[in-house]
């Protein structure tokens, strides 16, 4: 192509639209390709007593009452409700 004809075919109407389009098109997948890259996957958080040099467990600081030291992450896990234990009367 000469210059003129390169120059004229940036400024066109039926050429600019396929020249954006390509742009957009490797934008996409230079995003999706960083998404990929970018993601990360969490472990199932588990509580963990926290322990001494020692090996021994810690226990809690009651005058901090927004974290608990005796477990690892700073929260205690959630206590399991107990299951009632019902009865019977034989007559």
């Amino acid at each position: 192509m000469g210059f003129w004809k390169t120059l004229t075919g940036l400024f066109s109407t039926t050429e600019a639209p396929k020249v954006l389009a390509k742009k957009k098109v490797k934008s996409k997948n230079v995003l999706d390709k960083a998404m990929k890259e970018a993601e990360v996957e969490l472990d199932k958080f588990e509580p963990k007593r926290a322990r001494t040099k020692k090996g021994r467990y810690v226990k809690d600081n009651k005058s901090t009452s927004n974290i608990n030291e005796a477990w690892v992450g700073g929260k205690a896990p959630k206590k399991k409700a107990k299951k009632k234990v019902v009865k019977i009367k034989k007559k």
